[in-house]
């Protein structure tokens, strides 16, 4: 009679189980997200609504919309800054000297190994750096711990000349040199 009970319990946990793997699998073919893409004319194309996107990616949604003043681009990057350095605590082994290292950092290369944004994300160049909507790499410049100037080349895409836009850790704005 036990050796019978015995047989029928680990039937029913082998059930429990091959249910469980099953949802498991229902759950996991819920499509992932894709990062989104830049058009041919430098602009961002959001990802599709059915993608699941990380906090900092949601903070960047409208980022390099034409119809958004440029500098909305650059407080959307300090949204992320700012969440990036509420998370991490200590960075002394992965400190923030620039565009590179907080690149990588919002990647995952902090101590956290927490990712921010998708090394997949039209944000990035392919050689991982931060890019302002025409397309060339953002100016990160660090003014304290947890404190981050950024400067994009603005349209003519050459930095530090009249049209620039920066954007300082206060929240105030600049144009040009």
């Amino acid at each position: 009679m036990r050796r019978i009970f015995l047989v029928v319990v680990l039937l029913m946990v082998f059930a429990m189980l091959g249910v469980l793997v099953w949802v498991s699998n229902q759950l996991g073919g819920i499509q992932r997200q894709r990062p989104a893409k830049i058009q041919a004319s430098g602009q961002f194309q959001p990802p599709s609504p059915a993608t699941v996107l990380t906090a900092a990616e949601s903070l960047l949604a409208g980022y390099g919309d034409p119809t958004t003043p440029p500098i909305e681009d650059l407080r959307k990057i300090q949204h992320v800054a700012t969440g990036y350095f509420s998370l991490i605590k200590d960075a002394r082994h992965f400190p923030i000297g620039g565009n590179e290292d907080f690149s990588a950092a919002l990647r995952g290369e902090n101590p956290n190994r927490e990712i921010f944004i998708r090394a997949g994300n039209p944000i990035f160049s392919p050689h991982g750096l931060l890019l302002d909507r025409w397309g060339s790499p953002m100016i990160v410049h660090p003014e304290a711990w947890r404190e981050l100037s950024l400067r994009s080349a603005g349209p003519d895409r050459i930095p530090y000349n009249d049209d620039d836009l920066v954007l300082f850790p206060t929240g105030t704005s600049a144009l040009g040199k």
